[in-house]
């Protein structure tokens, strides 16, 4: 069964945060930026029990609800491997400059690889590793849906002038985008949603 997800946008930076909910009741909560009680909240009115809570990267702006909403679920965290040595560092994720946070979040439970599957609920979620905004970015894909973090927005891509980012590796990341056959949603980290198709049409990296 397809698993429904909700947006929610949070923040100041206007951060997309996705809860996805898989069947069962249980859902996973995908980058909690802000507005703890937003995403509780939405959370609750729908009935559900978040089982995982997921960083496509760890950004300051994708992850400043995430130890209160740790708390009050108990939900593990799960982040890309390559991603460990930025959620620890907050110069590096820039808790430091943009939100005066000098303390990192915990370690997370579950360290992923690419190619792992996540279950949430009845449903499951693809990991693909997609370096380049920061080492360990990653999207997450089911059925004919991706959530790209700040890898791939609506006609444009990802900054990688962050400490971690680069140029090359952002574009050889992008390939993994022309490679997928079809069309699929596209659900990033910020601003609206677009598709495959479309992007491959209008945006000048995936050209």
């Amino acid at each position: 069964t397809a698993m429904k997800i909700y947006k929610y946008t949070v923040g100041t930076m206007g951060t997309n945060c996705y809860i996805i909910d898989g069947g069962s009741g249980k859902c996973a909560v995908v980058d909690p930026g802000a507005d703890i009680e937003k995403i509780t909240s939405a959370v609750e009115s729908k009935g559900l029990t978040v089982e995982k809570i997921i960083l496509t990267h760890a950004h300051f702006d994708h992850m400043l609800a995430l130890e209160e909403l740790r708390r009050l679920t108990g939900a593990p965290l799960l982040i890309y491997k390559d991603e460990a040595g930025l959620l620890a560092d907050c110069n590096k994720n820039l808790l430091h400059r943009y939100a005066d946070v000098d303390v990192p979040p915990e370690p997370a439970e579950v360290l992923l690889s690419d190619g792992d599957v996540i279950t949430v609920g009845d449903g499951r979620l693809t990991v693909m590793h997609t370096p380049g905004h920061t080492p360990g970015s990653m999207c997450l894909v089911t059925g004919d849906t991706v959530i790209s973090g700040d890898t791939l927005f609506r006609e444009s891509i990802g900054r990688y002038d962050f400490p971690g980012g680069d140029y090359g590796t952002i574009m050889k990341s992008l390939e993994k985008f022309k490679a997928l056959e079809g069309d699929y949603k596209i659900l990033p980290g910020h601003g609206p949603s677009t598709t495959l198709s479309h992007e491959k049409e209008f945006n000048l990296y995936l050209q």
